[in-house]
């Protein structure tokens, strides 16, 4: 028997998602401004902050549904 979540679970676990995300763009944005990393790395750092970024507008828009 499958049991699938509740909706108040999902919301609660993807808030949790979307606070874990803005703290890896904190951080990854932390480490860009203060050049601890070469150049081609930083660049890198700011395609995963633009993923992190989207995962976090996939995740409001999925919350915003629920209510």
């Amino acid at each position: 028997m499958t049991f699938e979540k509740s909706r108040i679970t999902q919301i609660q676990e993807a808030q949790n998602e979307i606070s874990d995300c803005q703290e890896a763009i904190i951080e990854l944005e932390s480490v860009i401004k203060n050049a601890y990393v070469f150049d081609t790395h930083a660049l890198i750092m700011q395609k995963w902050i633009k993923e992190y970024q989207t995962r976090i507008e996939y995740l409001e828009n999925f919350i915003g549904e629920g209510e």
